[in-house]
């Protein structure tokens, strides 16, 4: 069988050299067991299956650099004319959110199969119904960067959870203190995971300024957040104190701040998981008879494993089996309610917001 050919939109960060970063710094030790990161090193690692034709960066000598790491044959300085001429079999599209409808509209429109679109989907539900709809027109199998349910402790919670052994699901929540789009969008995809990616009924929000440790998190929060009624849009990505969200289910999903690590706790009726040091560690503990006591129950150690290697084998068996990836376009959509949401019950003054809401027009220029 063929190789399938892969071109990349971006010859920045996510597509090339994230890697470094999390090998030079120490803020996230964790994360140095579960590379690669990026997208043009996972791609590496199916030497059988893909191949990387080509390459679109604005930037010439970006793009050069990137083909002579890389190993990529081509560069383009437009997308369209990489997409019409190549006509690759997967796009991986890793620019910023503001870019991502036109990108996706169009290769679904021009013989692309499968997409790999960075988070956040895009930069309003304006632009998500139209991503939904190009991909369900096209049937493109899209799937959505955001790489937490790809973990194996992602993975083995919700095994646990979907078992029944500690009881029906109640509620999810995180802790992160970081950017409403670009980095909770993370954690939201990460809650939907465990709650069968159910659309949310309803959400509240607060926006405001946010605190951590890890200055390239908090380079992506707008400081002194505004929005214009006149032109529907945010002066960039706030800072998201806390949301609440009710889904169709009756579950809860809740984000919370947090300066220390990203966190999840997943509750069930007699007991609850939690996922610690941002992914790394997974801990169940079950309720002790008929009271409010709970005690740890060992679980073997998952291995180290990259998200992203897996998002990118979910992908390639999609197409070979014309399967639906993991994180589909709807799961991609029903996070962005909920983040949306968040933000027009801070406009409202702390309202809770019916969802699917109304205004699909607020715009949140995203990276």
């Amino acid at each position: 069988m063929s190789k399938l050919k892969v071109a990349i939109i971006s010859a920045g960060r996510m597509a090339s050299s994230i890697d470094d970063e999390i090998r030079d710094q120490e803020t996230w030790p964790s994360l140095k067991l579960q590379l690669p990161f990026s997208h043009a090193p996972t791609y590496k690692t199916f030497p059988d299956e893909v191949e990387m034709v080509a390459v679109c960066d604005l930037d010439e000598e970006k793009a050069k650099a990137f083909c002579k790491r890389w190993e990529v044959p081509r560069y383009y300085l437009d997308y369209r004319d990489m997409i019409t001429r190549e006509k690759p079999d997967i796009l991986s599209i890793a620019t910023a959110a503001i870019q991502h409808a036109e990108m996706v509209i169009f290769a679904c429109a021009n013989g692309v199969r499968g997409m790999y679109c960075e988070k956040p989907m895009c930069s309003s539900l304006e632009e998500a119904d139209a991503i939904v709809d190009a991909v369900r027109q096209s049937g493109v199998k899209f799937m959505l960067g955001a790489q937490r349910r790809h973990h194996p402790n992602f993975k083995k919670a919700k095994e646990i959870v979907q078992s029944g052994e500690i009881g029906e699901l109640v509620s999810a929540t995180s802790w992160f203190s970081s950017s409403l789009l670009h980095s909770l969008s993370h954690t939201a995809d990460g809650m939907l995971f465990f709650a069968d990616d159910q659309p949310a009924v309803s959400a509240y929000g607060v926006m405001g300024e946010v605190s951590g440790i890890d200055d390239t998190e908090m380079r992506r929060v707008v400081p002194l957040e505004k929005f214009d009624p006149a032109t529907q849009r945010w002066n960039g990505d706030p800072g998201c104190n806390l949301y609440m969200a009710r889904l169709a289910n009756g579950v809860f999903i809740n984000h919370l701040p947090s300066i220390t690590d990203v966190r999840f706790e997943i509750s069930c009726a007699n007991g609850y998981l939690r996922i610690l040091d941002n992914n790394d560690s997974l801990h169940l503990y079950k309720r002790r008879g008929r009271t409010y006591s709970f005690d740890e129950v060992e679980l073997p150690r998952m291995p180290h494993a990259s998200s992203n290697r897996e998002l990118v084998r979910d992908l390639i068996h999609c197409l070979k089996t014309n399967s639906q990836p993991l994180a589909n376009e709807i799961a991609a959509r029903n996070g962005m309610e909920i983040l949306m949401g968040a933000a027009q019950s801070h406009l409202e003054g702390g309202t809770t917001i019916k969802l699917p809401q109304a205004n699909r027009k607020m715009y949140i220029p995203a990276h």
